[in-house]
């Protein structure tokens, strides 16, 4: 593993032949990797002062090239496939963007002019990168990575997978997410190879054929994509020996199922908020789980937790905690560190708002969030408390509560032979009204994902709009 941050940036693997990249067929070797990160590098320093770069790319491969040749320069390197909005832009405030495109004959282009505007305040200089949250609970926030962050994940034994020789590992993450830098950066830290995975909804059926040619061992999905592909293609993932999850709520449905599809992995639940690099807990799943929901485990090496009393309702439930080396410094806002993310006593510490409990073996499971409650006609709804219960019901997989202007639904994933089952709608119903006649219910067979692998809110909404809405009235 990589101890040092220049040693990552400049050891001597990047003039190796040895394949470190596979993507759309291609396979990338450390040196081709090295030289497209030096033109990147070149062009960075060639459009004078700047301390944030945008890497533009449609390739993965652009955005991890990208990154390297601008933390080289010394610069914040922020990647972008082409997703990032203008409000998005506007929180870090770039002073150059660049498209990177690889390939037989490499591009590094410059977008527009670079920006000269001072800031009125620095970017801290340990501040390498950035990561943008989900925004499920609002607009998408900024947060400021430090190398120590990356480093500490790097070191972390609690994310090792046993296995001879170097990893290889498929990466499905999008460089915007947290997920990327235990996909790729990781892996890459270690002297792995990086295998990019097509998305699911494009060609999921050439996963087997990947994983198989290159041994992948390792792979990370989002709870959402795990539970569609265990569902409608197990053998995708049943050649990769350890399975990891996180981003959301991996149900004890999805796990079932996927034993009973005969995946004998080793699965392994994460949880973190992107505020803490990528993960903060861990939960290795037992070969058969009797508990009604998947916890979330305990602290990854070089994390620290404290349990902060709630006044909730919920017996036993605190809130979440976390501290140490992997909480980021704070969110960045105009292209200033506006918040920092600091206990009283000035430690890295950050608040996550998620209510946990212990269970009977010590391990933390969700049990929902401060915020988690929602008014429904002038009356509070725990959508946590909901979601569980629905979800504990026969032929039910999953269960999201969404509200979104006038309307509140439980979107409810059942099997797909069950859709129109009464005995199984009446069960629903049953629990949902029981906490507010005035919540929706829309049955589906699986739910729509976005690019980064969490659940697709608009689109399901516009289907409850277009076809369950429509039919209630």
């Amino acid at each position: 593993m990589t101890d040092t941050w220049h040693e990552l940036l400049h050891g001597p693997r990047w003039s190796s032949p040895a394949t470190v990249w596979v993507e759309d067929g291609t396979e990338y070797s450390w040196a081709d990797v090295g030289r497209l990160a030096a033109a990147v590098e070149a062009a960075v320093r060639a459009h004078g002062p700047a301390r944030v770069v945008v890497v533009r790319s449609r390739h993965k491969l652009g955005c991890f090239a990208g990154q390297l040749g601008a933390w080289r320069a010394g610069f914040v390197a922020v990647a972008d496939d082409y997703t990032l909005t203008e409000p998005e832009f506007a929180r870090i405030r770039p002073d150059l963007t660049l498209t990177v495109t690889p390939g037989p004959r490499p591009s590094v282009e410059p977008v527009g002019r670079p920006s000269h505007r001072p800031r009125p305040e620095p970017i801290p200089d340990e501040a390498v990168a950035v990561n943008y949250t989900s925004g499920s609970t609002g607009g998408r926030k900024a947060v400021a990575v430090s190398r120590g962050n990356l480093l500490a994940l790097f070191a972390c034994r609690d994310l090792d997978v046993p296995g001879p020789g170097p990893l290889t590992a498929g990466s499905f993450a999008t460089p915007t997410y947290d997920g990327w830098w235990f996909d790729t950066w990781r892996t890459v830290a270690a002297g792995g190879r990086v295998v990019c995975l097509p998305h699911v909804n494009d060609d999921v059926f050439a996963w087997p054929e990947l994983a198989r040619t290159y041994g992948i061992g390792r792979l990370l999905l989002p709870a959402a994509v795990l539970a569609t592909v265990v569902e409608v293609l197990p053998e995708a993932v049943a050649d990769i020996p350890w399975l990891f999850s996180g981003g959301e709520q991996f149900r004890a449905s999805t796990y079932r199922q996927a034993r009973r599809a005969g995946l004998r992995r080793t699965f392994v639940n994460l949880y973190g908020p992107t505020e803490a690099t990528f993960a903060t807990h861990h939960y290795r799943l037992p070969e058969d789980l009797t508990a009604p929901a998947v916890p979330i485990g305990r602290p990854l090496e070089g994390c620290r937790q404290f349990l902060r009393g709630a006044d909730d309702g919920l017996p036993g439930a605190r809130e979440l905690v976390v501290s140490g080396p992997f909480v980021c410094l704070g969110y960045l806002d105009d292209g200033v560190l506006a918040h920092r993310f600091l206990d009283e006593t000035g430690r890295p510490s950050y608040r996550t708002g998620d209510l946990v409990r212990p269970d009977g073996d010590g391990d933390l499971v969700f049990t929902g969030r401060l915020d988690g409650e929602v008014k429904v006609n002038g009356m509070r709804v725990d959508t946590a408390a909901l979601e569980q219960r629905v979800t504990a019901l026969p032929r039910v997989r999953d269960c999201r509560v969404v509200q979104h202007e006038r309307h509140t639904v439980a979107f409810v994933r059942t099997d797909p032979t069950t859709l129109e089952d009464p005995a199984t709608r009446t069960r629903i119903e049953t629990v949902v009204q029981g906490f507010s006649s005035a919540i929706g219910i829309s049955l589906v067979d699986r739910y729509p994902v976005r690019a980064g692998g969490k659940v697709d809110v608009p689109t399901l909404m516009d289907h409850y709009r277009t076809t369950d809405k429509a039919e209630e009235t």
